[in-house]
């Protein structure tokens, strides 16, 4: 073969070419490119959507960062493939995206009328980082719908036209006040007229205003959206001060409830004030546009029950029975229909025979009464009933139960170890009564070896012990209740640079949330903030103070509430409390007390009696750990003041104690001795007490916990334990205290050496049979 022959020159050529790209990609492999690509995608990663022609629809995503620092992305699509069709990427194709953070991105995307029915098109949505060109991609698919139809108005037989529906004003809105975008802009909304409004540009906002009356009943409801708005609705009274919101109203047909329909209703809401109430529309990602419109209507209700009680039908046919000694007997698989909670504060008490070993279920139910238009067809409207279970004394209280699964109604689960006569009391929350509040009372006894009630999963409780009454014990002396007021709101504050503080575990990315969680109660919120709301956002790195999020919301009853009962909020690391709506003071749950105890504090003096909780305190494998009730029995031992000695006992599963033989470790000494419980508590423990770091006002130096507010007197000494820890047995010194318990795991890395346990889902399962949502 001869290179001068151009044929075979060329062929020369074209392998010297291809050999020269396989080196390359050789010598230059992909591997570290695509490694890098996982630092950042979208979410989700393919998605679909159906537009009509001519039309308008917005599919949200999100651009997810795991990068240590922050990155600027370019977000382009293919748009320009397909004539005819446009998208706009909102808040813009350009965006920074802080350290380990998400950004939400919506895409406003327009069909030509030209697209036919059943068209399919694939768009591609790419981020590209700009300091290294490597991109991710996500896949949207689009599908033409049929289109919507012309609105044509109706000649009537007589040639009267039927007026059609009112006309969207679009955008500048014709025709009516444009709302102003704050408090002293509001436009006049008059009740029960509805009116149309368009959300015109980026950051638009609509404020209304509108006379309520104190005690009567109003709905706001946003009755037509079009597609590409995802409103949200605000109510402030006449302070100013916000009421409540929405953003979301699935259940305008309870019977049908509908995930998809994202337009926003603040359902029957009784004002507490008479005057001038404001409500703020906007759209949820501040996207607005391009003459989006809105129907927004205010629903006047009529005041419920009739307020003035009328005696000739607020007693029924059990009355009188406002005292134990007046309970009227229920037997077995009887059903009491038609009672009554009325007047305000009315008790309803009845007995019934238990006999030992066999399973009662005593609940209540009020679904055949239900109002109309019926709400929520588990529950009557007024009604959330509150069963307590009274020991053959009348007076030793077993158990109590306030709803059940899916319901307001209550049921108590029961297993007598004592024949007998035992009581028990029904009541509304709040002691609200009157002769609305209707309620069936049943009394089930089960088959044997079977179970039955009302719940879906029956409720465990506690019982009489054999031989006599159950009387609680306080253990040791009583500790009042540490409270303390949250801090007011502030503005989070930018992003803290700097060391984290050392005796706290920074939390994987997998485990925080995108976004700042909003909590139920504005006074929890406040309090959630201060610690971790830059853990939640992802401008801090360190471990929680209570939890990512607020996990479960209820009332439980305590005497000494302003209405019988408090509010609470769990978080993975304890609960929150609020005795008094009206008040800003919130407590920290003695959680570890009642875990240990057995003993439930449903007031001031006050409690109801179950057996030490048999849980594990730590480890990944939990069965290696001693359990809470483990820790009764070393709870009722004292010590001397034994400051500058170390911890030398181990305490193993089940109870039993022996030497520690490990290492002792100069910050394990103990230095600090509460005369009160009589323990001893460690350095490493005082140093966790101590610790300062940045918190939600900015304040980079300010003490993260308050020793007697959040964790407590010690109960117990510290001591080793041998658990099961990523795997690999591990000794951890720990010590538990009335409302937290610590650990100190000495060959963790430094930051993760000492931690709290998840005592509010350790609590949460004790007292209510489940796992916190």
């Amino acid at each position: 073969m001869s290179l001068q022959n151009p044929r075979f020159r060329n062929i020369a050529i074209s392998l010297i070419a291809v050999i020269a790209i396989l080196c390359a990609g050789l010598a230059s492999p992909p591997q570290s490119v695509y490694a890098q690509a996982t630092d950042f995608s979208f979410s989700p990663l393919t998605g679909s959507l159906s537009i009509a022609p001519g039309q308008t629809a917005t599919f949200t995503t999100a651009l997810a960062s795991r990068s240590a620092s922050a990155q600027t992305y370019t977000i382009t699509t293919n748009i320009a493939s397909f004539p005819g069709w446009t998208v706009t990427v909102n808040p813009s194709a350009v965006n920074t995206v802080a350290a380990n953070s998400s950004l939400p991105i919506a895409l406003v995307i327009s069909a030509p009328a030209s697209a036919a029915q059943g068209t399919v098109i694939n768009l591609q949505l790419t981020a590209t980082r700009q300091s290294d060109g490597v991109t991710s991609g996500s896949t949207i698919t689009i599908t033409v719908a049929q289109a919507t139809a012309t609105p044509t108005r109706t000649i009537a037989p007589t040639g009267t036209i039927v007026p059609t529906s009112t006309i969207s004003p679009g955008c500048p809105e014709a025709g009516v006040i444009d709302p102003g975008g704050s408090f002293d802009g509001a436009s006049e909304l008059l009740v029960d007229l509805p009116e149309n409004h368009g959300i015109c540009s980026r950051g638009d906002e609509d404020w209304f205003k509108f006379g309520g009356v104190a005690g009567k009943v109003y709905t706001i409801d946003i009755d037509k959206m079009d597609a590409g708005l995802d409103l949200s609705l605000e109510l402030f009274g006449p302070d100013r001060q916000r009421i409540t919101a929405n953003d979301d109203f699935y259940l305008r047909d309870p019977a049908r409830p509908n995930p998809s329909d994202i337009r926003p209703r603040i359902q029957s809401i009784r004002l507490l004030d008479s005057g001038l109430h404001y409500i703020r529309v906007r759209d949820t990602l501040n996207i607005g546009g391009r003459n989006r419109t809105y129907s927004i209507i205010v629903r006047s209700e009529s005041y419920g029950p009739t307020p003035a009680t009328v005696a000739e039908i607020c007693r029924d046919l059990f009355e009188d029975d406002g005292l134990p000694e007046q309970g009227k007997l229920i037997t077995a698989n009887e059903l009491q229909q038609n009672r009554r909670l009325c007047p305000i504060g009315d008790a309803d008490w009845v007995r019934f025979f238990g006999k030992t070993g066999k399973t009662f279920y005593l609940y209540t139910d009020t679904r055949p009464y239900r109002n109309n238009p019926d709400i929520n067809n588990q529950t009557l409207a007024g009604a959330d009933t509150i069963i307590t279970l009274f020991d053959r004394d009348g007076q030793t209280q077993l158990d109590f139960n306030d709803d059940i699964d899916g319901s307001l109604d209550s049921q108590i689960r029961f297993v007598p170890r004592v024949d007998g006569f035992y009581y028990a009391q029904i009541k509304n929350t709040g002691d609200i009564g009157n002769q609305f509040v209707r309620y069936d009372l049943l009394l089930e006894l089960c088959l044997p070896e079977e179970e039955c009630g009302r719940a879906p999963a029956p409720a465990t409780g506690p019982t009489a012990a054999a031989g006599g009454t159950i009387t609680p014990v306080p253990f040791s002396s009583p500790t009042p209740t540490a409270t303390f007021q949250a801090a007011a709101t502030q503005t989070l504050a930018p992003t803290v640079t700097g060391t984290t503080s050392a005796f706290i575990a920074p939390t994987p990315l997998a485990q925080q949330p995108a976004a700042p969680v909003t909590l139920a109660n504005v006074a929890f919120d406040r309090l959630w903030a201060r610690t971790d709301a830059l853990v939640a956002s992802g401008r801090l790195a360190r471990g929680w103070i209570w939890g990512p999020r607020a996990l479960a919301t209820r009332t439980e009853e305590y005497r000494e509430g302003a209405v019988g009962s408090r509010a609470v909020q769990y978080y993975d690391k304890g609960r929150m409390e609020q005795n008094d709506p009206a008040s800003a003071a919130i407590t920290s749950g003695l959680l570890a007390r009642e875990l240990v105890t057995g003993q439930i504090q449903i007031g001031n003096e006050t409690f109801v009696v179950r057996e030490a909780a048999n849980l594990p305190l730590v480890g990944d494998e939990r069965a290696s750990s001693p359990t809470y009730a483990d820790m009764a029995a070393v709870a009722q031992r004292r010590f001397a003041d034994r400051s500058g000695r170390y911890p030398v006992e181990k305490l193993l599963r089940g109870g039993g104690r022996e030497e520690y033989t490990g290492p002792l470790r100069r910050e394990t000494i103990l230095a600090r001795f509460d005369t009160t419980t009589g323990h001893n508590v460690p350095q490493v423990f005082v140093d966790f007490f101590l610790a300062r770091g940045p918190i939600e006002d900015g304040s980079t130096r300010a003490r993260l916990v308050d020793a007697a507010q959040l964790i407590g007197a010690p109960l117990t000494e510290a001591y080793w334990i041998s658990v099961i820890v990523d795997g690999a047995e591990r000794d951890v010194l720990v010590q538990v205290f009335e409302r937290r318990v610590l650990t100190y795991t000495p060959d963790a890395a430094a930051s993760w050496q000492v931690q709290m346990n998840n005592i509010g889902r350790d609590y949460y399962r004790w007292r209510y049979g489940e796992a916190l949502p």
